[in-house]
């Protein structure tokens, strides 16, 4: 049984994680999987947007404990080792990612979410870092990502207490950026792919690429050519039909 699942609709991959009798937890059989699917995968310039999500309703629920307390120092260090390169992986996946969130995103399964460009929860959803309540402390990668989304305050909070914070919780706090019912969850994620695709797939991947290029690099020391960007995609044929049909637009509403 595969314990992650790809599926290409209509140029959307659909990533669902599939230990389901286990709540999604997060082991090593599962980030090796889905390492590979998304190095398959990153190469398809054909694919639009990856949404991640977890079967049986359930995002997930974190590392695989078990697994976890039987490695020792050094299986611990391989098991980060991979995590976070899969979640890297993740993280810099060309186009669009979305996670999709139901029931839990907790510990590793809500670093997991983190890693994608944004989150979508049902309004049941709990989401939280329960790492003190077992004597851990999370990884550097991890409170890095976690800072980014809601700040040091509310990070200390999440982690000190040790509680999950309710859908619209982290909501206000940015922790996810769109809440809806349970029930209406894959209608407003097939909207959301509805809206992206009326633009140019290539302008996406590549304002992707420049946004996570600032964000490692905030003053823009290591850039050359700032300009760069904006003199490329003027050039492209996605510009040029675009421009065309929006002052075609224009010239008929001023007619009127």
């Amino acid at each position: 049984m595969s314990l992650v699942k790809f599926e290409n609709r209509n140029g959307n991959l659909w990533v669902a994680l599939n230990r389901r009798e286990a709540l999604n937890a997060i082991n090593r059989p599962l980030l090796e999987e889905l390492l590979q699917g998304l190095e398959k995968s990153e190469g398809d310039g054909t694919i639009r947007s990856l949404i991640l999500l977890g079967e049986g309703g359930c995002f997930a629920s974190g590392a695989d404990i078990r697994e976890l307390s039987s490695l020792d120092a050094e299986g611990v260090r391989n098991f980060h080792a991979l995590r976070e390169k899969t979640f890297a992986r993740l993280e810099d996946f060309p186009s669009p990612t979305i996670a999709l969130i139901e029931k839990f995103a907790l510990g590793t399964g809500l670093e997991l979410a983190l890693c994608c460009d944004f989150r979508v929860a049902s309004s049941d959803a709990q989401l939280g870092v329960p790492s003190a309540k077992l004597g851990l402390v999370e990884s550097y990668e991890y409170f890095a990502r976690l800072l980014r989304a809601v700040g040091p305050s509310w990070a200390k909070r999440m982690v000190f207490t040790g509680e999950p914070v309710d859908a619209a919780t982290a909501l206000r706090i940015g922790l996810v950026e769109e809440v809806c019912p349970g029930d209406q969850l894959f209608q407003q994620i097939e909207s959301i792919l509805g809206r992206m695709e009326k633009n140019s797939a290539a302008a996406i991947r590549e304002t992707k690429r420049v946004i996570s290029e600032c964000r490692r690099d905030p003053n823009l020391d290591q850039v050359a050519d700032s300009a760069a960007p904006m003199v490329s995609s003027t050039q492209t044929q996605d510009f040029r039909e675009a421009t065309k049909a929006f002052l075609e637009r224009k010239r008929r509403q001023e007619r009127i």
